[in-house]
């Protein structure tokens, strides 16, 4: 008996970063049919390239291999509208996004996701091919977090709660109870390169914490960490980092837990 993964037609839209490989690695363990869509500039070059803007390019060329199912994996910047060539298809979507297309990114993504529905596509979340992504409750590291650190992940979890009113960040950084850095635009690797250069005191010592916004699209943004993740840490020189449990991914679990627990860093899964 097929598995429900094997009786779809996927397409993996692919950015950059280690995800897409890990997806596609599982898809070929399952046996599954698929094709992969490499966004140009953030997805590998061994897979067909498209355009962000070619909206009408890719529908095209998944719908005419009888997909049925769409997979986002992997970073992808989000550019500026009036950056992006859009073809004809892509200034009709944004169109019927409307205002929505300047909003946040809560906002845009929810309204891709309407448009790929009304296209007869459905929209996976990684964590249903790659089960073992969600953050587990509890300290998963050798490392602990210590009661400053404690009381810093629950400044910055609050502070993540705040900021996810107006749609803005998934990450942050708090050392002794002083915001260090959020993530905006540039991501979490740009955002720890930053920190080495705020923090209070040259010794290990500060947090990260990083979970996914109230009413987070999953499926096509969910916050993730992995190996690369631990070494931008440790360069950083911070403690550890907090992720929220079921609300965020880890790429390559165990290679990542045991990278930490090398560098001395704590991770720990959050209830929120």
């Amino acid at each position: 008996m097929k598995s429900s993964i094997q009786r779809k037609i996927i397409a993996v839209i692919a950015g950059s970063g280690d995800l897409p490989h890990r997806i596609v690695s599982k898809l070929h363990e399952l046996q599954a049919q698929f094709i992969v869509v490499s966004i140009a500039g953030f997805g590998s070059p061994e897979y067909p390239q498209f355009e962000l803007g070619e909206v009408g390019r890719i529908l095209e060329h998944i719908k005419a291999r009888g997909v049925t199912d769409v997979v986002f994996c992997g970073a992808i910047t989000r550019p500026s509208i009036f950056s992006l060539k859009l073809d004809e298809v892509g200034r009709k979507w944004v169109r019927k996004l409307g205002v929505r297309a300047f909003l946040g990114d809560d906002a845009l993504l929810k309204g891709i996701r309407m448009l790929l529905s009304n296209e007869g596509l459905n929209i996976l979340k990684p964590q249903e091919i790659l089960t073992t992504l969600l953050t587990p409750e509890g300290v998963l590291t050798n490392a602990k977090p210590s009661a400053t650190d404690v009381k810093d992940i629950a400044r910055g979890m609050f502070v993540l709660q705040m900021m996810a009113r107006a749609d803005v960040g998934q990450a942050i950084v708090v050392q002794e109870g002083v915001v260090l850095a959020v993530e905006a635009k540039e991501g979490t690797a740009e955002m720890l390169k930053r920190v080495s250069q705020l923090k209070l005191t040259i010794t290990k010592g500060g947090v990260m914490v990083k979970t996914a916004k109230v009413n987070q699209d999953e499926a096509i943004d969910f916050p993730t960490i992995g190996p690369q993740t631990i070494n931008e840490a440790n360069i950083a020189n911070i403690a550890g980092i907090a992720l929220g449990a079921n609300r965020t991914q880890i790429i390559d679990f165990s290679e990542t837990i045991n990278l930490a627990n090398k560098n001395g860093l704590f991770v720990i899964g959050i209830e929120c």
